[in-house]
């Protein structure tokens, strides 16, 4: 029978090596990238203003250093703090980017919470680097948004008087809790166990009952658009509640601008808000001023621009942004979709009905009367209202093609409601919009925006492993979204790095 040769190394015996940690970052892997440019492109003197050791106390942690440290973490998927400082304690890699230096979680959670202006001008100097590399066009983006869970919980949220009901609920769940155990106490039923269950619960309840009254002694109720009161949060009240695929979360929406060349993302902005459409020209500005300044004003100003959004920016608002700032808008509003009939048919829309202004009606494509039955407002935008018969819609030889319904034509109880909006006036910037989409030349242009913008959120979302949002607060959220895009667009660079190391 054959023998083996074996080693202590297979019950966990350790060794004890002379490690040149230099040696370890490899020429061609992301970490030498990353290394070399940090120190040579990156500048981290504007982290040392938060420093005040110059003649007195300890000698700090270099920021650099720091932030090397967090990327790599970041790009490992080690998104909370303890997570980057086991990595720097049992990595290799992680010791030669820190030079084997110490760097206590604690550091690393305030240095990711406390920097956000920092991080943005981290972020463009990488975006600096990207366009040296010629990995940007600076023409053709896309903007949308990752809807991702914060910090916070969504059992913490309602308006105020949801949240008063709240409390009082809280209060009765204690003093019930507490009756229960008092009874048991007399009865001798009350083990140690018992109590220190009992302890616990009420702990729970106490704290709940605190945090929220706190809270509503200084809340101020926030208001949405159309003016009513809409959710606020005790934990973290700069969040909201956002419908995502995964239903309702309280969270953050991580809004980027990505560049159609190779996907670098040129924008990014965290927003506490349930529908991103309205942050769409603070976006575009952000976009204008990160290119400037990465790419050079002429660059951007020569080139023809075309933001590629999805149909929750659809607006008059936001077209007119894009307009203002010499940008051409690709759109679509969300009823495009709809204006096929289950035969491929196109459907009649508003500018299919002829208005007549002697008699204020309008008549369909088969002839009939629609008369004026009064206005509303829907989302803020005026609304006229003209109804036709239900005799004359239940005999329509071409319903079909009528405005989409959910009833079937002989389930009608009234007849259709033709909605005359402002915005579907003949020149309006949502009505040329609407136009141009029925194209196949916009429909084309437009297809590439979903591979332009997705891959993005698939990279940080699954590749990297950002599911929710570590920190509270929208400027801390702001900071903790930069560092991820930085991530981002760092591993882009990689390839062109790496061909023109080998070409110098």
């Amino acid at each position: 029978m054959p023998r083996y040769k074996h080693t202590e190394a297979e019950s966990g015996q350790g060794l004890f090596l002379s490690v040149n940690l230099m040696e370890q970052l490899l020429p061609g892997t992301f970490e030498y990238m990353l290394d070399e440019i940090i120190d040579t492109k990156i500048d981290t003197s504007i982290f040392d203003h938060k420093y005040k050791n110059g003649l007195t106390g300890a000698s700090a942690i270099p920021p650099k250093t720091i932030l090397k440290l967090v990327i790599y973490g970041y790009k490992r998927g080690r998104m909370s703090s303890r997570g980057i400082w086991e990595l720097n304690n049992n990595n290799i890699i992680a010791k030669s980017l820190t030079r084997d230096i110490d760097i206590h979680w604690t550091t690393i959670a305030n240095f990711i919470s406390s920097n956000r202006k920092e991080f943005e001008n981290t972020f463009v100097e990488v975006l600096a680097y990207c366009n040296e590399l010629e990995l940007i066009a600076g023409e053709d983006f896309a903007v949308d948004g990752l809807r991702l869970p914060s910090n916070a919980s969504l059992e913490m949220s309602g308006t105020k008087k949801k949240l008063e009901k709240r409390l009082e609920t809280y209060r009765k769940m204690a003093a019930k809790h507490l009756a229960r155990h008092q009874k048991k106490d007399e009865l001798g039923e009350a083990d140690e166990n018992t109590k220190k269950h009992f302890e616990k619960q009420q702990k729970k309840y106490n704290q709940k009952i605190e945090k929220i009254s706190s809270f509503l002694e200084t809340m101020k109720p926030k208001e949405g658009n159309r003016g009513q009161e809409i959710q606020s949060n005790v934990t973290d009240d700069e969040s909201a509640v956002i419908h995502s695929s995964k239903g309702y979360i309280q969270g953050y929406i991580g809004i980027v601008a990505a560049d159609s060349k190779n996907q670098i993302i040129i924008n990014a902005k965290a927003v506490g808000s349930a529908n991103e459409c309205e942050h769409l020209p603070d976006i575009l500005d952000g976009v204008e001023k990160n290119m400037k300044e990465a790419a050079g004003e002429a660059s951007w100003n020569e080139k023809k621009k075309t933001a590629l959004c999805d149909s929750n920016y659809f607006s008059g608002d936001n077209l007119r942004a894009c307009k203002e700032r010499g940008i051409e808008a690709i759109i679509p509003d969300s009823q495009e979709k709809q204006r096929l009939n289950s035969q491929g048919e196109k459907r009649f829309e508003a500018e299919d009905f002829t208005y007549y202004e002697e008699g204020n009606y309008y008549e369909c494509p088969n002839g009939k009367k629609l008369l004026f039955k009064g206005s509303s407002a829907i989302r803020g935008e005026a609304v006229s209202h003209y109804l036709c018969s239900l005799p004359d819609c239940r005999t329509c030889p071409v319903f079909t093609r009528c405005i989409q319904s959910k009833k079937g034509q002989d389930e009608l109880k009234n007849g259709k409601d033709l909605m005359i909006r402002k915005s579907n006036a003949q020149y309006s910037l949502t009505r040329e919009m609407r136009d141009k989409m029925t194209t196949e030349e916009y429909q084309e242009k437009y297809s590439r925006r979903i591979q332009i913008v997705e891959p993005v959120f698939a990279n940080i979302g699954y590749c990297k492993g950002l599911n929710r949002f570590t920190l509270r607060g929208k400027e801390k959220v702001n900071g903790q979204w930069k560092l991820c895009c930085i991530v981002h667009n760092l591993c882009k660079c990689l390839d062109g790095y790496n061909e023109r190391k080998r070409s110098a």
